[in-house]
């Protein structure tokens, strides 16, 4: 049972760590320029809000500038963590011994369900958002061609 409650504290820190790396982000202009960089940053925000809920954190996280590549990470840490903590709140039920204050009701066991899919759905999703900042992709002044020189603008009308 203890290790339960420390699992669910490590997910409830790694979660705010993902969080801060999200605000971070969201604050970055050049990098939310993108509508699919926009809306991968929503999916995210919504996703951590959500794992708050059942996991919520009590620590202070620092406000350095993050690592974007960290994303991957924490999104794999925190699936490894959730597999770990259904295993044991299955094992801990089927014998009996949760404290009624971690008892989940079906509706939080399914909410527990669907945050896993979206976290494997997120991990695909930050595939392609990782690539777009490998490529460069993500800056606001995309330009196709060649800029024209002022005289060249002028000679052609």
């Amino acid at each position: 049972m203890e290790k339960l409650r420390r699992e669910i504290k490590e997910l409830a820190e790694s979660n705010a760590r993902l969080g801060v790396l999200i605000d971070y982000l969201v604050n970055e202009k050049n990098l939310m320029t993108s509508k699919s960089n926009h809306i991968f940053m929503l999916d995210m925000q919504d996703y951590v809000a959500a794992l708050k809920q059942l996991a919520p954190s009590d620590s202070e996280n620092s406000a350095t500038p993050p690592d974007i590549k960290q994303i991957n990470h924490l999104l794999t840490q925190q699936y490894e963590l959730m597999k770990i903590i259904q295993r044991d709140y299955a094992r801990l039920e089927l014998q009996d011994k949760l404290p009624e204050e971690m008892k989940f009701d079906n509706h939080k066991k399914k909410h527990f369900r669907r945050l896993q899919v979206i976290n494997q759905l997120l991990l695909q999703d930050n595939i392609f958002f990782q690539s777009m900042l490998d490529a460069n992709k993500i800056s606001g002044n995309i330009r196709i061609g060649e800029r024209k020189s002022w005289l060249q603008r002028l000679l052609r009308r």
